[in-house]
């Protein structure tokens, strides 16, 4: 484990976006059962050694330097608008709740929250958060970070503990600097994918079988594969009875162009009209292969779950995968961590106490050396 700093994920998901703080993760407590797997077998697939966790915990011995996580954002998205008309309260939501207990309790030194932009309204009114730490908010394209969903747009919260002499402000302005990435389109993000694999995680259902495509209108995916196949530059599947024109959720990614919101859901197609594989969704989430997608229950542990057949693991890990923040954002808090804690520990002031030719005592370093620490 990394020696500087100890990382403790809550509602790090499935792991994908924590995957590159592994040198010095404690462990994920992870309490929504959406993210379970049967025996743990992804996360210990993913994290050998690593503990996950399905609660709060109250452990005098764990005390992280570092929390992160992405809480639930649904109370304050615009697909539980679209379903519930009005936007519900982050802080009545369970995970947001084991988030900041956890924060509240083990006291790290920093944190880091993936959400939606309406979450900070939620941040804001916690007053023991804003006497306990100093808050940075930042909402930004997923593509600040190098993903290429352009139209994600996210909100990340840093906290730094007040009584922990850095440079809050310092640290700040260098990790939130312009970045130079590389977007991709769907085509570059998906190369290599042609063949199918239960091993990789690219796996989808079968042509014959039916899904609910919007308002619990069924059709064939052999159906809405022609639908793609005659229409060949159409992104979005047309809704016939409905008062819109297209069906909310379900849409194409074009090859040549940026690809869609990975979204939670068996309705997102690839370019060639094709249920889009975990892996697929993978890719756009910025995912590595190295990441183990787990798709289906071997025949030992399927007779522990008798209801849930193949189609159900291959839809979870759909809805796993899309439901975590991007890959990139993970790395990009990792690298602004190993920052933070390699820094040399230098003088923080503009000012040197060596006495000038005239006299005065403190004079201005022409060379000023900034440091994140205090003394």
């Amino acid at each position: 484990m990394n020696n500087k700093f100890r990382i403790l994920a809550v509602c790090g998901g499935n792991g994908s976006w924590i995957f590159p703080m592994k040198k010095a993760l404690m462990g994920n407590i992870e309490p929504r059962s959406l993210f379970s797997t049967p025996d743990d077998i992804q996360w210990n697939k993913n994290f050998q050694g690593i503990k996950l966790y399905k609660k709060h915990l109250g452990c005098e011995w764990m005390r992280p330097s570092v929390i992160v996580g992405a809480p639930d954002c649904g109370s304050s998205s615009m697909m539980a608008l679209t379903r519930a008309k009005s936007f519900s309260n982050p802080l009545e939501n369970d995970s947001f709740n084991v988030f900041f207990d956890q924060i509240n309790y083990s006291r790290p030194n920093i944190f880091f929250m993936e959400n939606l932009p309406k979450a900070k309204t939620a941040v804001e009114s916690m007053e023991w958060l804003k006497d306990q730490y100093y808050l940075h908010y930042m909402t930004r394209s997923v593509t600040f970070f190098g993903n290429s969903q352009k139209g994600r747009i996210r909100l990340i919260v840093m906290g730094i503990r007040k009584d922990f002499k850095v440079n809050h402000k310092l640290i700040w302005k260098h990790i939130t600097k312009p970045r130079k990435t590389g977007v991709k389109t769907t085509e570059e993000l998906l190369r290599g994918l042609e063949k199918y694999s239960y091993r990789r995680g690219h796996v989808t259902e079968l042509l014959d079988e039916e899904i609910t495509i919007y308002a619990g209108k069924k059709m064939s995916l052999r159906d809405i594969k022609k639908f793609w196949d005659d229409h060949p530059n159409e992104k979005r599947f047309p809704a016939v009875d409905r008062n819109y024109t297209t069906a909310p959720g379900v849409y194409r990614n074009l090859p040549h162009e940026y690809p869609a919101v990975a979204r939670k859901a068996n309705r997102q197609f690839n370019q060639h009209g094709i249920q889009m594989s975990p892996r697929e969704l993978a890719r756009i989430q910025g995912i590595p292969d190295k990441f183990k997608i787990f798709t289906t229950c071997t025949r030992k542990r399927s007779k522990r779950y008798p209801h849930k057949h193949r189609n159900f693991w291959i839809n979870k890990a759909r809805t796993t995968v899309a439901k975590c923040p991007p890959y990139e954002i993970g790395l990009w808090i990792w690298e602004s961590l190993d920052w933070i804690y390699s820094h040399d520990k230098l003088s923080l002031g503009n000012y040197t106490n060596n006495p000038s030719k005239s006299g005065r005592k403190r004079v201005r370093d022409p060379k000023p050396k900034y440091s994140i620490f205090i003394d």
